[in-house]
This record gives structure tokens, sequence and C-alpha cells, in this order.
């Protein structure tokens, strides 16, 4: 059964675009097959980044008539589907998967949606409003991006959600730090990560970081068992894109 990854957060700063471009280059890594889509109008910065890849476009808009996105599952049947979703899009996403999903099954297309949060109480609400529509109907992977927040006590403090989450198995991922200097480079060049880990004019070290946090990042995404068919003891060869 073939899958849609939904790359969320549904929020500005918690790193969705950082987040998407890290599991594109799992992908790319290992060899697997995937179709990359970019659904921000405004800002596609994974679809700038990886311009090299063969992006497909979808648009979710509260305005249905706007909304492009019904190729998404005929596509997801050919092949995975990695979606790089935009802030401030729950409505009209929620209303597209509840069509979506009526018959995802007898099609052979599944979900997952990776929610990215910063751990304030803005965004676990957004991912608690995320639960309560779709927690019953695919799993829902909360991922705590380091890289912007070391604070997660609001994550503990939210009783209702911790409920919900139980209720629907949600997995819990650390999303890893890749230090300030680094991070600031690869968005500054707009290189994807492999251009970093392989780029001659950084220092060594630099590039040992990328290398490092590629290799926690490519570990949490394991541990949920959320991407199949992955040889993970034989990675595919570096590839500059």
């Amino acid at each position: 059964m073939a899958c849609i990854h939904l790359v969320d957060g549904d929020k500005g700063g918690v790193g969705k675009s950082f987040v998407c471009s890290t599991l594109i280059q799992y992908f790319i890594d290992h060899n697997l097959d995937f179709i990359p889509v970019e659904a921000d109008r405004y800002n596609p910065d994974v679809a700038n980044r990886y311009g090299d890849l063969a992006f497909q476009f979808a648009i979710f808009s509260d305005d249905e008539r706007q909304t492009q996105a019904d190729q998404l599952r005929d596509l997801a049947v050919k092949q995975p589907l990695i979606i790089s979703l935009p802030s401030q899009v729950g409505q009209p996403l929620n209303s597209w998967l509840d069509m979506a999903l009526f018959d995802a099954a007898d099609e052979g297309v599944s979900f997952v949606r990776w929610f990215i949060t910063s751990g304030t109480f803005e965004s676990l609400n957004l991912f608690q409003i995320a639960l309560e529509r779709h927690g019953g109907n695919f799993p829902h992977v909360l991922v705590k991006n380091w890289g912007v927040s070391d604070d997660w006590s609001e994550l503990a403090s939210l009783a209702d959600l911790n409920k919900l989450m139980k209720r629907h198995k949600v997995q819990v991922i650390d999303f890893p730090r890749l230090p300030w200097q680094e991070s600031n480079l690869v968005q500054k060049k707009n290189w994807t990560f492999a251009q970093a880990r392989a780029a001659n004019d950084l220092p060594s070290m630099s590039r040992t970081k990328v290398k490092r946090f590629l290799k926690e990042a490519y570990t949490a995404f394991e541990s949920t068992g959320r991407i199949t068919n992955v040889a993970i003891s034989s990675p595919a060869p570096v590839k500059t894109r």
C-alpha cells in the first residue's frame, strides 16, 4: 500500500520545511522511490532547495474552488508522496482529507501525518485539533523539533492532549538540532543536505556535524516504523542531489 506522508505543523516557524527536506534526503539516500509535492504557494522552500527533483504541486484553500489536490491520491497509487505543507492550512487540508480518506484503502493508499511542533501551547493546540479530527483515521507522529526549542514542559502539562495521544497511539520522536552555523549555511546557500555534507568549502568538522545530524534524524524517522522497505544496513552512495 502506497503512503502519503503529510509534513504538517499548521504554524509558521516550527521547522516544517527543514524536517521535510530531511525526510526527502532520507528517501534519496536509501534509494526509495517517492514523489515530492510542494503545497506552499508563497514560500516553496522545499521545491526550491531540491529543485532537481520532479516536484508536483498542490493547493489547499479555504475556497474549495481553488483547492487543487485531487490528483494526489492517484499519484500515491504509483509511488509514496512526501507533501510539504504550508502554515495555516488546517481547515482546507482536513476537508480534503475527509473526502480522500473515504475509500483510500480500496485504492491502496494510506496516510501518515508528521506534525512538527515547537512545544508552544499554540503549536500543540493545533496538533490537538488535528488529532480530534483524524487521529482515529490514520497514524500521527508528533515531531519535537529541538532545532527550534528545548523546552517541552507545555507538552507534559496538557492532560487532555496527552490522553488523546494515548488513545490514538501517537508516536513522539525527537528531531535533532543541527548547529546554528551549519543550519544557517544550508538555508543561506539553499543547499540540499547532500550538498552540505560534501561541500569542500566547509571545514571537515562542519561536514561531520551535518552527517551526524542526518544520522540522528534518520534514526528518529526509522524508529516510527512508518517508512517501509528501507535497506537500513545498506544506504545508497552519497549523492550531490
